[in-house]
């Protein structure tokens, strides 16, 4: 009884949530219409508003030079950083796949030897 109860419960609620999101969409559909045509109307030229003083800064800005041999240092050991680290993932990878076919070779000899129908002791007890 309760079992059932449980699903009228969950149905119920269900419904009733899809009875209020169908509710919401059809009361805000034309807002939501006439809010996207009213962000298009927007047609101020904002280059007009930038006072002498902004252009003044401007030109007095200094720019730092590029130092292109430190740069490529930099890449250079970062490269040398992701070979060591390349190199480091790949061998763990393959002593992994080693530990891995050690154990699964180990497996397959111990159950071929669980199967193995010839007995040391000449007894019928595999058949």
């Amino acid at each position: 009884m309760a079992k059932k109860f449980g699903k009228f419960l969950m149905v119920t609620a269900a419904l009733g949530a899809v009875a209020a999101g169908v509710y919401y969409c059809l009361q805000n559909k034309d807002n939501f219409v006439d809010d996207n045509f009213d962000d298009d109307d927007d047609f101020d030229n904002f280059d007009d508003d930038l006072d002498d003083d902004e252009a003044a800064k401007d030109a007095d800005r200094n720019y730092v030079d590029l130092d292109l041999e430190k740069a490529e240092e930099f890449k250079e050991g970062l490269n040398a950083a992701k070979a060591e680290v390349t190199d480091k993932i790949v061998g763990e990878t393959r002593e992994a796949a080693d530990k891995i076919k050690e154990t699964a070779d180990k497996a397959a000899v111990k159950v071929e030897e669980f199967f193995d129908d010839d007995d040391s002791d000449g007894s019928m007890d595999a058949m």
